[in-house]
């Protein structure tokens, strides 16, 4: 028993340093692509082209302060020897334009989309393909700004490969697409198997809402990557999928909280529903109507996520101080909700410091990729823990419910069994059967013969009886069967004659000086009209008749 435990764990450790190995190699493969990203396929030089712009006024333009004004044009002298073989590079955000070439119109961005959507788009990348120029010429930027009360931008203007600029921009965006697409297959594996998980009880809300969170999350950090607006080509969209997706955050947040603390308060998911639903519909209403957008009333879910954050604080002190959670839980908790704190505290001072040079690539997000895979793998420990106590729950109970010589169910399973079949609304069919001369196989031939005797009949039962029957050893030589049919349907026939035969064929085989043989009684069980301790009774009786038939006979 030692050397085949050694073997298995030797089997099981040396499968793990293969897939770590693959894994690992697939890791490195991945790295070694991005990496790489300076090696482009595309040549030529990147020229700076933010300065020598200037407004209609002759005023020089400052990039990282344009003008308020709602409609202004900024324009730029060039020149062939600069232009040719280039396209014009840049990021813009909250701003529509038309790009002219000497009045010719060579690039327009005003999007349509429907007024549900808002109209922000985050920051977009553009590159713009100008046309060969022989002679000296102006470059005009016809600028709307989308909100009056807050300025757009346009920001890292560059002559540059057009591809080699998007193809730059997608590479930059990966890590964080690629995390995303991670976080929420993550997600989605957790909540499959919540759903149909078994043995988890009350945790299964605690696993699907991280499940949930991880999804939504995904889908909000994904949403704010230029990879995602480029791949789709609808970054307004996309940018309301991102407004929507940050108000949803608040609701597996406390929905987590709750599961993981045990709260029986289940009116505080109510409340953060309601206001997170009401931030949502009047966001809608709101942008659909032509009031303020969603970018405008971002204080809105700022407030609602605030609110949640305040109440899964007070949850998990509660719960520390009453000592709810477990020790394993608090600590990750610990962790991961400061590294929150900090990042979130970070990128705010960052942005207020530098906002015009502020990179959507924060902190704060790779901090809850973090908070994820530390809850995430807590979660996989408790499923791993819970599914192990299952299995050993099952097998106890297997080993209650089962006869130790013959595997058929023993009597505990029989009285369920009966207990079911008095609440079902079949027509059921009772079979007693008891073996015949057991005390008489036990003092002549052994009690190995008697035991030999009594799992043959166990044996034929469980390969005549394949309908969907039970079977049950209910005492020393007593057996009974279940069948969900009458006794006129041609299955009782069938079974009732092919046991007989399998039993002549053991007779014929073993030649015991006394033969293998069974009396039994049977009768029809309904539970509307009848009483199921009669039936049993009278299935018990009939089995009797049959036995005092046999010995009759045989003498």
């Amino acid at each position: 028993m030692k050397e085949r435990n050694e073997t298995t764990k030797f089997q099981f450790y040396s499968r793990l340093v293969y897939s770590l190995f693959i894994v690992s190699a697939l890791f490195c493969l991945l790295m070694n692509i991005l990496s790489h990203k300076d090696s482009s396929i595309y040549d030529g030089e990147s020229v700076e082209y933010s300065d020598l712009w200037s407004y209609e006024t002759g005023s020089i333009v400052d990039f990282d302060d344009l003008k308020d004004e709602q409609h202004f044009v900024i324009r730029r002298r060039t020149n062939g020897d600069i232009i040719n073989t280039k396209d014009l590079c840049f990021y813009s955000k909250n701003v529509y334009f038309t790009v002219y070439m000497n009045d010719k119109v060579i690039y327009d961005f005003h999007p349509n989309p429907p007024k549900l959507f808002g109209k922000s788009y985050g920051v977009f990348p553009h590159a713009i393909t100008l046309p060969v120029m022989t002679v000296d010429g102006t470059i005009y930027i016809e600028i709307d700004n989308i909100y009056t009360d807050e300025p757009g931008y346009i920001k890292g203007l560059r002559l540059d490969n057009g591809n080699r600029f998007i193809t730059a921009e997608l590479q930059n965006s990966a890590p964080e697409f690629i995390l995303c697409l991670i976080g929420f297959v993550f997600g989605l594996i957790l909540i499959i198997i919540g759903f149909i998980g078994r043995h988890f009880g009350e945790k299964r809300f605690e696993i699907i809402s991280i499940a949930t969170f991880s999804m939504v999350a995904s889908l909000w950090i994904i949403s704010e990557t230029s990879m995602f607006s480029l791949l789709t080509g609808t970054p307004i969209v996309i940018h309301f999928t991102d407004y929507i997706a940050l108000d949803l955050i608040a609701i597996p947040s406390i929905l987590f909280v709750v599961s993981s603390t045990g709260t029986k308060n289940k009116w505080i998911i109510s409340l953060v529903s309601l206001s997170t639903f009401f931030a949502i519909i009047y966001s809608m209403y709101s942008t659909y109507s032509g009031g303020p957008d969603y970018h405008q009333l971002l204080g809105l879910t700022h407030i609602n996520l605030s609110f949640t954050a305040a109440l899964s604080v007070i949850i998990l002190i509660g719960s520390m101080i009453k000592k709810r959670l477990n020790k394993r839980l608090t600590i990750i908790l610990l962790i991961a909700l400061c590294l929150v704190l900090i990042a979130g505290i970070f990128d705010i001072v960052r942005f207020n410091m530098a906002p015009v040079t502020f990179s959507t690539r924060s902190y704060f997000k790779y901090s809850v990729f973090i908070f994820i895979v530390l809850i995430g793998i807590y979660e996989f420990i408790n499923i791993s823990e819970m599914s192990r106590r299952g299995q050993y729950a099952e097998i106890m109970e297997e080993l209650a419910y089962r006869d130790g010589l013959t595997g058929l169910l023993n009597r505990m399973g029989f009285n369920n069994a009966l207990d079911k079949a008095s609440k079902g609304n079949h027509v059921y069919t009772f079979i007693m059967l008891d073996m015949n001369y057991l005390k008489k196989v036990n003092d002549e031939l052994g009690h190995i013969a008697g035991d030999l005797y009594i799992k043959k009949i166990a044996s034929c039962l469980t390969e005549v009886f394949v309908n969907g029957e039970s079977c049950f050893r209910i005492g020393g030589d007593e057996f009974f069967v279940l069948t969900e049919y009458g006794m006129s349907n041609p299955k009782f026939k069938q079974c009732m004659d092919l046991l007989h035969k399998k039993m002549e064929h053991f007779n014929e085989e073993n030649n015991y000086s006394i033969p293998l043989s069974i009396a039994y009684g049977a009768t029809e069980f309904d539970s509307m009209r009848d009483s199921i301790e009669s039936k049993v009774k009278l299935a018990d009786e009939k089995m009797y008749k049959m036995k005092t038939e046999m010995k009759a006979e045989r003498v």
